[in-house]
């Protein structure tokens, strides 16, 4: 089976009774009882783990709960109703953020989810967001976001997609719902591998609820570190189990993809940069009440890439939707929400009808048609004819292309600021303008920054620096390239004004906005020279003319004028951005100086408390939010929205390590 096969995921089937249950023909059963899932889910779940007197007895600021079987989202719905209960009668307690990770092979399609949770008005508060976050059916994780509570909702088999979460030292999750069919109905999920994931993924002390009395799986929770007890079952059913993790079990060895989390106490952090990546990361790290002082060495913020009028949003997709393409497909989807909760409450420019991406050539025909044999959802990626390309575009291009019909355009500018402006509300956030810095070292646990005339001290540093991270020794062996690039300003005429949606080719021209057409962008090598080019202006237009040969509406498109937006893009070889703790070099040599010769189990070095997000490319509009949301949760030690491939190849130390590997020496 080709690796595309492997990571598509199947929809539910699903019957509905004459009392407008869900039944699942492969199972053979009821996804719950209308009259009684709520009073059930209560009972074995919620009671069954002692939720209520453990939040209040609960010290730190998250709770962590895991949930085999998503199906409804009954569990999460009610689950969450409790929190929003707890956190109003409790306003001063510890715990304030509920993350709930939940494992789901076969989800429901939008509309048997929609139509299941009609029965349950009281939960609509939480049913609504669900469903305008809902995913589709995409192998891997979708983080969707509630007030106070965080759903991590992993499509796949949990057999192959908990081993793939990451796990901290002391483990993750505090509390389990076992759920899912009953193992006489679905006995390839209950196992002892389930269980001996369960154990390693779980922090001590950690609890679990099951409908279930089977003796196969108290034996089996036994076995990997549970102590476990029967009590009265729901209803009519004699028996449940509950249980409490006594003997953890510990087998991850991370070695040089081992993630470094804060180590300080302090939630105070500064953040160098000023574009689509700092936004993203000063309001995820807000929400989780850090304190935040941005640093832009500009006058303004979203100066250069970021400072883009109008930008394309897509997925970068493979056929074989290996860990790049997952990764993008998933942020692209998680973008869209993102900024779509941004703009009800801070509006900036975005249209998000859809994106058409042309069959220009015979290479990009060839690239093209493997994406569809990678089998994804049709809601994401579909081929259309010329013919349907011309009605959707509404403009004459006679080319089939791919339609992405949840993709667009967005103003990037607009965006940045409207972040910048919702994360100023919160009054922990500061930013200096004209603070370009020139270095920084670690004192006293502390990171004592040099401004040039001053110099001040933060508990966290974070670079989102782009090609100017290279400025910084701790950096400067990062192999990160520069890809100058132009955006070509025009005005519109007759026939381009009614183009509807967002054409890729070898560039992008979006539909008017402000009345102003986007065209580019140049694409110009190891250069980080920002001045304006006429010969790039020209040639965005020639790039289009190319891909879209012998059109009037392309001939009248005017270039001679200096309107335009210039950026540096920062790329990576293999187009994974880096994320996390920035690796200290010197250690790493010496460290893994013989990893071509033998394995070394010993964490990967990293400078304490120094975290970088860059090398997002063209892409920064698709993988920002996420990314920046990954690297919030990674240093406040919270569960990740990434798998572990994702997370190994975002790791920053991925090509020295590479290098080492195969006994070729680092050049620094």
């Amino acid at each position: 089976m080709s690796e595309s096969k492997y990571n598509q995921i199947m929809h539910a089937q699903i019957h509905w009774s004459d009392q407008s249950e869900p039944f699942s023909p492969l199972f053979d059963d009821l996804y719950f009882n209308t009259d009684q899932g709520i009073e059930e889910s209560r009972y074995v779940f919620l009671q069954g783990n002692h939720l209520t007197q453990r939040w209040l007895d609960w010290h730190n600021e998250s709770f962590c709960i895991a949930e085999t079987g998503f199906g409804t989202g009954l569990n999460f719905l009610l689950t969450s109703l409790y929190f929003d209960q707890f956190l109003k009668d409790n306003p001063d307690s510890s715990l304030k953020h509920l993350f709930f990770t939940s494992f789901e092979k076969y989800p429901l399609t939008f509309s048997d989810l929609q139509k299941a949770l009609t029965r349950w008005p009281t939960l609509a508060p939480y049913i609504a967001p669900l469903l305008a976050q809902y995913p589709l059916s995409l192998v891997g994780c979708h983080r969707i976001h509630l007030p106070n509570i965080t759903l991590d909702l992993w499509f796949g088999d949990v057999h192959k997609n908990l081993p793939n979460v990451y796990i901290y030292e002391q483990g993750l999750f505090d509390c389990w719902y076992l759920d899912g069919f009953a193992p006489s109905k679905n006995p390839d999920m209950w196992n002892e591998q389930l269980f001996n994931l369960m154990a390693n993924s779980s922090k001590l002390n950690a609890t679990l609820a099951t409908f279930t009395a089977a003796g196969f799986v108290k034996r089996g929770l036994q076995s990997a570190g549970f102590e476990m007890t029967k009590r009265k079952g729901y209803g009519k059913k004699r028996e449940m189990l509950i249980g409490t993790l006594t003997k953890p079990k510990r087998n991850q060895h991370y070695a040089h993809h081992f993630r470094d989390s804060k180590i300080t106490e302090d939630k105070e952090v500064a953040i160098i940069g000023g574009g689509i990546s700092s936004a993203c990361l000063s309001l995820a790290l807000i929400a989780r009440g850090y304190k935040v002082t941005l640093y832009c060495k500009d006058k303004q913020l979203a100066i250069g890439a970021s400072g883009n009028q109008q930008g394309a949003l897509y997925p970068l997709l493979n056929e074989q939707h290996d860990p790049l393409s997952q990764l993008f497909a998933n942020s692209f989807l998680y973008a869209r929400n993102y900024v779509e909760a941004l703009n009800k409450t801070h509006p900036f420019d975005y249209d998000f009808s859809g994106l058409l991406q042309l069959y220009y050539d015979n290479h990009a025909s060839k690239k093209l048609d493997k994406i569809i044999r990678a089998g994804l959802p049709k809601q994401l990626v579909t081929k259309v004819d010329s013919q349907c390309t011309d009605e959707l575009a509404n403009i004459d291009i006679g080319q089939s292309a791919l339609f992405y019909p949840l993709g667009g355009w967005l103003s990037p500018v607009q965006m940045v600021r409207a972040l910048f402006e919702k994360a100023t509300l919160s009054t922990s956030l500061s930013i200096k303008y004209e603070h370009e810095l020139l270095g920084f070292d670690q004192k006293q646990g502390k990171w004592v920054c040099d401004f040039g005339n001053h110099f001040k001290t933060h508990s966290i540093l974070v670079l989102t620096t782009a090609m100017h991270s290279l400025d910084f020794k701790q950096c400067e062996a990062l192999p990160l390239s520069a890809a100058r690039g132009q955006v070509t300003h025009i005005d519109s005429n007759p026939s381009l004004q009614h183009l509807k949606m967002t054409l890729c080719h070898e560039g992008y021209l979006t539909p008017l906005n402000n009345n102003k057409h986007c065209m580019g962008a140049s694409f110009v090598r190891h250069t980080m020279e920002d001045s304006f080019s006429p010969k790039e202006q020209l040639e965005n237009k020639n790039k289009l003319a190319k891909c879209i040969k012998d059109k009037r509406w392309i001939d009248e498109i005017k270039t001679d004028h200096q309107d335009a937006n210039i950026g540096i893009r920062c790329t990576t070889r293999d187009h994974f951005p880096y994320m996390g703790a920035l690796p200290d070099y010197e250690k790493t040599k010496q460290q893994y100086a013989s990893l071509n010769q033998k394995p070394c189990n010993l964490d990967a070095p990293s400078h304490q408390n120094l975290f970088i997000l860059t090398g997002l490319g063209s892409r920064g509009l698709n993988t920002g939010p996420l990314l920046a949301e990954s690297l919030a949760s990674q240093i406040n030690k919270e569960p990740l929205p990434l798998s572990i491939p994702i997370l190994n190849a975002l790791q920053c130390n991925r090509q020295w390590i590479n290098y080492l590997k195969k006994g070729k020496p680092l050049k620094l």
